[in-house]
């Protein structure tokens, strides 16, 4: 990610209502945080960006059960973003509802600020339920997917 970028990802924090944003892209991480503005805070209530290796899901949230008492894993937008099915108009969307999917597959992409960043799936299983239309923006922490795990 070059400063151009990273410059524009800071500016969409400070003018958002969003508190935090978090981008993994080729196995590198980055977070954008703003301060809550405490005094004493070094950097005046601007955002703290740190960077490095992803180590854990950050689009997951707790896995839940169906009506079925089957296990669902469902997947989070890790971003404020619009949501594309596919990686381009004419292509045929990346899952559909009833597909099998493993971890790492791509389930969708996510543009901010003209950056696409695609969303992986942590989970193996079959997708339940498919949230968002296609061209929708999404905020963050928006459940995207249902994936009844396996």
């Amino acid at each position: 990610m070059n400063k151009d970028e990273l410059r524009a990802l800071i500016r969409l924090v400070e003018e958002s209502e969003i508190d935090e944003l978090e981008i993994r892209r080729w196995g590198r991480t980055v977070r954008i945080v703003k301060n809550s503005g405490h005094a004493g805070a070094a950097s005046g209530g601007l955002p703290a960006v740190t960077g490095g290796n992803a180590s854990g899901p950050a689009a997951a949230a707790a896995p839940a059960e169906g009506g079925d008492g089957k296990p669902v894993h469902e997947v989070a937008s890790p971003m404020v973003g619009t949501f594309y099915r596919a990686p381009a108009p004419e292509a045929p969307p990346f899952i559909e509802a009833g597909d099998t999917v493993r971890p790492g597959q791509i389930l969708c992409i996510l543009e901010a600020m003209k950056l696409m960043n695609e969303l992986e799936s942590e989970v193996g299983g079959v997708v339940r339920k498919i949230l968002v239309e296609n061209g929708q923006p999404v905020e963050y922490g928006q459940v995207l997917f249902e994936i009844e795990t396996t």
